[in-house]
């Protein structure tokens, strides 16, 4: 009946594997951690079935040990529930699917003390405990189906398998690969754009991206978690025009295929040379028809995606203006196009399950036409307009959703003036559905001490039942643990318990990231964001309110006095804490000039603003080899470019 991976019998986990990697992983896991945390030997046996008569761990599903799953009897495969009951060194660490029970393991070693804070091997901070002097009993069931991050920023394959392999660590359960192959968001890290002073990697291509792709779903299915895929490139892809990346096509276009174009301002043609950003005619059937083949043949050779995204182009006010087109909304074309491809797919026997979106000019609903089979789909919410100084908690009376004119989009900053489009949505369509936000996209940057989005994020989780939503998957560069990952650890456990209160998971986060001094750490980071929430980096006029000379004298005065505090953490044993204190000082000498260059800026000193700012780029360029696992660079740079620029300085002046 066993089958030993280790002869010596100390400490035993059983696991009831059903051949299935990912329990299997998630008992592998188990062992490795408790070794180390433990210090102890532990053996690992995979078994049939389960028998009482043994003590130790045991690992599975929990129909394994249990008459029935513990509340639905109709579980959906999407859905999370965990079960730990350990006394001692014996009993249960189950889950309702393998995924669960992946989640089930790493939850049982955070009641341990095992705390992961950031990804890589430095972000593990792991107690000496002897865990079998624990009792812990856990029931829950996560409170949102779907928690998961999207692919974004400049990334390596390491910093997306390591952030993989984070996610599952702290409650995540889906990852979505934007693009067929993610081409861009890896070509910005190996052709080393915006860092001017490392060469790129010279043999990068699209057959690369396509291997760091290939990995990085090998690392999804370990962990069983939730794949989703491509959104962006559909558009064009069934016109043999390749879809990669924001960038303009150099190659001739085929004159048989520019009648599918939309046709706008009289000319039908690349929207600003850019295919991705390209809307269609959708009028026409053969365009559609087109369109579904492609996504049809896509699906059929990749069944290991569980969402398909269905995206349109990337541009706005670029929609068809033929005489056919304006007889019917975007979305009523949208939605046509979308019942279309559910019958090809079911007509093929295909059950994937395609992501909707609602962005752009298709957060007007449909006026006619509605989606025939819901379960087929999932509603995906993009407010990509919205202000990240406000959360959905703030929201009082929703206004009406103004009339549609084509192609004179102009989407609202407030967060209600989002909500009111994703309300007139509920009426057509009231399937599955999650939020698809930005805030780790640019908002984070300018919050240096990432307090303040933090609570932003907490409250909008908090909020997303309210809204109908089930879910929240983060459009985001990866690497935003700089100066701390709080938000992307609030991220992951309020979507988790949204009962977690805010303090408590930020003291938690510090304390275990910093060690001693970790409450001094979360003191200084918080006050640092108040100072520049109240700076307030958005506003391009009128600044006549706020004493800003005084705000920023404060900035540099709290950087200077915690230097010392840092100093004092300088040397660390444990690996976790002195990483943590060695990103804190990098970002803290970046703020120090940064905040000085802020300043000139604010005084209309533009001339040495950006002189400034051009050591300040020079100083990241040459320490990113230092912080890159936790800082995206070009991210960094691109966002205060802009905010450095002269043409923005000038719109400043001119309000």
């Amino acid at each position: 009946m066993f089958r030993e991976l280790n002869l010596q019998q100390d400490n035993c986990v059983y696991v009831v594997e059903h051949d299935n990697q990912t329990i299997h992983f998630a008992a592998e896991e188990l062992v490795r951690y408790l070794g180390v945390v433990s210090n102890c030997i532990i053996t690992l046996k995979i078994v049939e079935k389960y028998d009482n008569r043994e003590n130790g761990l045991w690992v599975g599903l929990s129909n394994d040990f249990l008459a029935t799953t513990f509340t639905s009897s109709e579980q959906n495969p999407y859905d999370d529930e965990i079960m730990i009951d350990v006394s001692h060194g014996n009993g249960w660490v189950t889950g309702v699917n393998p995924r669960s029970v992946l989640l089930s393991v790493y939850r049982f070693l955070f009641e341990l003390g095992c705390r992961w804070v950031r990804p890589g091997v430095d972000g593990e901070y792991l107690p000496h405990t002897d865990f079998r002097s624990f009792t812990i009993n856990v029931q829950e069931r996560a409170s949102y189906r779907y928690r998961g991050i999207c692919i974004e920023g400049a990334v390596g394959v390491e910093h997306i398998t390591e952030m993989i392999d984070w996610m599952a660590k702290v409650g995540f359960n889906s990852y979505f690969i934007q693009f067929r192959e993610a081409y861009h968001f890896f070509e910005r890290w190996y052709s080393h754009l915006n860092n001017p002073h490392k060469s790129p990697t010279e043999d990068f291509d699209v057959e690369s991206a396509r291997t760091y792709v290939a990995a990085a779903k090998h690392e999804i299915q370990k962990r069983g978690m939730i794949y989703q895929a491509v959104g962006h490139g559909w558009t064009c892809a069934p016109f043999g025009i390749q879809g990669l990346s924001w960038e303009k096509w150099e190659e001739e276009i085929d004159p048989e295929i520019i009648p599918f174009f939309a046709q706008v301002n009289g000319k039908r043609e690349l929207w600003e040379g850019i295919p991705i950003n390209t809307e269609l005619c959708y009028s026409k059937p053969e365009a559609r028809s087109k369109m579904v083949k492609e996504i049809e043949l896509y699906a059929s050779l990749h069944p290991e995606v569980d969402l398909l995204h269905v995206w349109l182009s990337d541009g706005s006010n670029n929609q068809c203006e033929c005489e056919r087109c304006i007889l019917e909304t975007p979305s009523d074309l949208y939605i046509k196009l979308m019942n279309e491809l559910d019958m090809a797919l079911t007509n093929r026997g295909l059950g994937t399950r395609i992501v909707f979106l609602i962005y752009h000019e298709l957060m007007w609903p449909p006026e006619n036409e509605r989606i025939v089979n819901p379960d087929r789909f999932v509603l995906q919410f993009a407010p990509i307009t919205r202000t990240y100084r406000q959360s959905f908690a703030s929201i009082g009376s929703v206004p009406d959703v103004p009339t549609f004119v084509r192609n004179k989009l102009d989407l609202p900053q407030a967060v209600e003036g989002n909500v009111s489009y994703l309300k007139a949505w509920g009426n057509h369509f009231q399937g599955d559905s999650f939020d698809f936000d930005y805030h780790f996209m640019w908002a984070h940057q300018k919050d240096p001490g990432y307090l303040q989005i933090a609570k932003v994020l907490y409250e909008d989780i908090l909020h997303l039942e309210q809204l109908d939503l089930n879910g929240f998957v983060s459009c985001q560069v990866q690497r935003s643990f700089f100066p701390n990952g709080l938000p992307m650890s609030v991220m992951a456990r309020t979507l988790w318990n949204k009962e977690l209160s805010f303090s408590h998971m930020a003291e938690d986060y510090f304390i275990s990231a910093y060690g001693r001094d970790g409450m001094a750490c979360l003191e200084y980071a918080m006050k640092l964001s108040e100072l520049y929430y109240e700076l307030n980096l958005d506003q391009t006029s009128d600044r006549q309110e706020i004493d800003s000379k005084l705000l920023f004298s404060n900035v540099n005065s709290l950087i200077h006095q915690f230097e010392t505090v840092i100093e004092k953490n300088s040397k660390q044993d444990n690996l976790c804490h002195a990483s943590s204190w060695k990103y804190i000082k990098l970002h803290a000498g970046i703020w120090q000039e940064l905040n000085h260059g802020l300043e000139l800026l604010d005084g209309e000193d533009v001339v040495q603003a950006q002189r400034v700012w051009e050591d300040v780029k020079n100083s990241v360029w040459h320490i990113e080899d230092s912080c890159h696992q936790v800082f995206d660079v070009h991210n960094f740079v691109g966002v205060f470019d802009q905010v450095f620029s002269a043409k923005r300085f000038e719109g400043r002046m001119e309000g």
